[in-house]
């Protein structure tokens, strides 16, 4: 019977330590994965998670795509980038709506912002003058 309950035990400490729900990004601390600086601005940033809970933390959005385009091996289970209403939320990249160019300013001068809703970007986007994209389209730009 100690033998099934530490087996048991044993398979729960591994499901927990492997799991795959993002970190958060420590600002002023945390390297860019891709770029090697220091990741500042809390409206910008992203990060991959892969099936064993490793993370990759990113400067900007368009840091974490030019990673994704280079010929790295990571193989990610979770996509995520910092939603730029809400500072240091991270969010589903896939589901997120972008504004890219105009006056948007980002860390890496790829102009491009993140957000969770569509409402949201169009909302800033009257300030910026930006082009609305999507992930797919997103991962299409040479950074």
């Amino acid at each position: 019977m100690n033998r099934i309950l530490a087996s048991v035990f044993s398979v729960c400490i591994f499901i927990v330590s492997c799991s795959t729900e993002p970190q958060p990004i420590n600002f002023g601390k945390d390297l860019c994965a891709h770029c090697s600086m220091t990741i500042m601005d809390k409206k910008f940033g992203a990060e991959m998670v892969n099936s064993k809970g490793k993370s990759l933390k990113f400067d900007s959005g368009e840091c974490m795509v030019s990673y994704l385009n280079s010929e790295n091996k990571f193989e990610a289970a979770q996509y995520l980038v910092v939603n730029y209403t809400s500072e240091g939320e991270l969010i589903n990249a896939s589901e997120a709506f972008y504004l890219h160019g105009g006056s948007v300013v980002s860390p890496m001068g790829g102009n491009l912002a993140a957000f969770k809703t569509k409402a949201d970007a169009e909302k800033l986007n009257e300030e910026f003058g930006a082009e609305l994209i999507l992930w797919n389209d997103l991962k299409k730009i040479n950074f």
